[in-house]
């Protein structure tokens, strides 16, 4: 599928909503670890951030689909702003972990690698393929997974050193999460390939509406 973004894309009202929430991302690493951690502080601003992040998220996908404003535009930036938000969120709760010498931190740190790596690859893989003028589309298996992480995360902010009940809850949540995410890369590569390999004649003739 080749790209198609109109001057008009960038100021539409789904984009803008994804433009703040790319700048949420920042605000939530300064506050984290800027602001003062003594009763946890840093750390109940940085989950409004991160809670408001997500609103916009739902927000600007109902508005897109029910006013018809997606955009080739919109279909690159919205998941890069999730994985930017969830991985930040990730590492800086991981941080966090070890600065209060917590037995989870080990534990806890597999969730930004695991996810970082997958991340990192598919934001390589999108920019090659968006030099060809290929857009990729998210697959429900990469919803499914965003919404998993997103509620394993906000669960996470308040998720003790103890392994207790909740913990293990939130833990559970995120391993659903990181498991999604694998299998939505793999979803995504083995339909690129059947199309690359068997249907394709063309670029143009790609279709990634996974």
């Amino acid at each position: 599928m080749n790209v198609r973004i109109n001057k008009k894309d960038f100021y539409n009202i789904p984009n803008i909503l994804t433009y703040i929430r790319l700048l949420c991302v920042p605000a939530f690493i300064t506050v984290f670890f800027a602001v003062n951690g003594e009763k946890n502080l840093n750390v109940y601003i940085s989950f409004a951030i991160f809670l408001f992040a997500s609103f916009t998220d739902v927000l600007d996908g109902y508005i897109a689909r029910k006013y018809h404003f997606i955009s080739d535009l919109g279909k690159m930036l919205d998941p890069l702003a999730d994985k930017l938000l969830q991985v930040s969120a990730a590492v800086c709760l991981c941080v966090n972990e070890f600065a209060h010498h917590s037995p989870m931190g080990m534990l806890f740190l597999a969730f930004p690698i695991l996810l970082g790596l997958k991340e990192g690859f598919m934001l390589a893989w999108g920019i090659f393929l968006a030099k060809k003028t290929i857009i990729v589309h998210s697959n429900i298996y990469g919803k499914i997974a965003a919404f998993t992480n997103a509620v394993g995360l906000l669960m996470s902010f308040f998720a003790t050193a103890r392994y207790n009940a909740y913990r293990i809850v939130a833990t559970v949540i995120l391993s659903l999460g990181v498991i999604m995410a694998y299998v939505a890369l793999v979803d995504y590569g083995r339909k690129l390939a059947k199309q690359l390999n068997y249907t394709v004649k063309d670029k143009s003739d790609l279709n990634l509406k996974f």
